[in-house]
């Protein structure tokens, strides 16, 4: 339903989980890699589980969507299991229980990552085609300012200045991230309104065959496949190094916490105004060559993060790569939704979040495992400069792969059939 109220709500939805992401992003992974002194190849190893996970379970949800239920149901039913998954792994912290956190913390990412099956194809309910990557845009905005809200509301317990249970700075700090998260997100889960259909019988031999069928014909279909390869490959590079980037700080740089703190606002505050730009610019000039022209940016980006010496001049660099995070969801987001048929959208959406998050299957591995290569040659910090650059290798398979991906200009539009 395409109403400004479904609108506001899809967009408070995503500010109110992006609280919750940024904290645990910032501080759960220093306080088990740096203050407990877990290895970062666990630390990673909790994505690879996550999305082995999401693997199993996501075509079976995005196809069940289609057919049997809603998708407020569904970030209603995934809503509630993030927020009692995270809040178990912050009292772990609290306490500090190393394996019990990271095994909530796994469980509990599972479950916001699985509530993107849901949320994302409400895109295509609550805007017009022509609207998309603009709305797209104000979805990315609305998450980076989640995030920058989020940093400074508990600000003040990862200086130490406020303690509620008399623990570490960046435990104390998750626990209230994740009652915030729920309590902005209940206007969402109550008041959304989608439209109702009728639910067929549900018989399950027939419908898992029909499944197999429906994903054949997805892949087969102009443009899909070739895309969510290559977004898997790119997204891999990216999503890998925005997990470290705060123990990459940290490591490399010595940064202190109010430091990273405040260059993660810089990057947030880039990053949204990436999200809305960049949405306009696609609508404008093409939705495939925008996103091209980003992914070249990457191939740059990412490197030079990695081996810059001079402080102030990563600072700077990292603003800027703040920008590109924001055009890159935003836009691939939006080219998702072109390219899927119209009667596909749900099961696209969920091998796109698939996607996404199997890329976490591979770089992290490859992030851990060049750290661990390298950790008897006596290169130190020097290890998380060449892990920045083996990543990078993923999106310029993306970027080659993706130019061979239908465009969005010069008379596609009649491809877009029901599945």
């Amino acid at each position: 339903m395409t109403t400004k109220r479904n609108i506001f709500l899809w967009l408070l939805y995503d500010f109110a989980n992006s609280m919750v992401s940024i904290v645990f992003f910032l501080y759960f992974s220093q306080w088990i890699v740096i203050e407990r002194g877990i290895p970062d190849i666990w630390f990673n190893l909790t994505f690879t589980v996550s999305a082995l996970l999401l693997l199993l379970t996501v075509p079976i949800f995005g196809f069940l969507l289609g057919k049997f239920f809603r998708r407020i149901t569904g970030i209603r039913y995934t809503t509630v299991f993030t927020a009692i998954l995270y809040s178990a792994c912050a009292i772990s912290a609290i306490f500090e229980k190393d394996t019990t956190a990271l095994v909530f913390f796994t469980l509990g990412l599972y479950a916001y990552l699985l509530s993107f099956t849901f949320y994302t194809p409400l895109i295509n309910d609550i805007s017009l085609p022509g609207k998309r990557g603009r709305i797209s845009g104000f979805g990315i905005a609305a998450n980076y300012l989640g995030q920058l809200v989020g940093l400074f509301l508990v600000l003040p317990l990862a200086n130490g200045g406020f303690s509620f249970f008399g623990s570490s700075a960046r435990a104390e700090t998750l626990l209230p991230a994740v009652v915030i998260f729920f309590i902005l997100s209940l206007p969402t889960l109550i008041f959304f309104k989608e439209l109702k259909q009728e639910k067929p019988v549900f018989h399950f031999m027939p419908e898992f065959k029909e499944l197999f069928r429906k994903t054949k014909e997805l892949f087969l279909y102009p443009g899909v496949a070739l895309f969510i390869l290559a977004y898997f490959l790119f997204n891999d590079a990216i999503l890998t190094a925005a997990n470290n980037f705060s123990i990459f700080l940290e490591r490399v740089w010595g940064a202190p916490d109010t430091t990273k703190t405040y260059i993660m606002l810089g990057i947030l505050i880039t990053s949204a105004i990436g999200g809305l730009v960049s949405g306009i610019v696609a609508d404008r000039f093409g939705h495939k060559k925008t996103l091209l022209f980003i992914l070249a940016g990457w191939v740059f980006i990412l490197p030079l993060v990695g081996f810059i010496k001079d402080f102030t001049f990563f600072v700077s660099v990292a603003s800027v790569m703040g920008f590109w995070f924001g055009a890159n969801w935003a836009v691939s987001r939006s080219v998702m939704s072109y390219l899927a048929p119209e009667r596909g959208h749900n099961l696209a959406f969920a091998y796109f979040g698939l996607a996404e998050r199997a890329s976490s299957i591979i770089g992290p591995i490859v992030w851990g495992l060049v750290l661990s290569g390298l950790a008897g040659t006596g290169m130190g910090s020097d290890r998380y400069r060449f892990a920045m650059l083996a990543v990078t290798v993923f999106i310029v398979l993306g970027l080659i792969v993706l130019t061979r991906v239908r465009s969005d200009r010069a008379g596609q539009r009649g491809l877009k059939k029901d599945l």
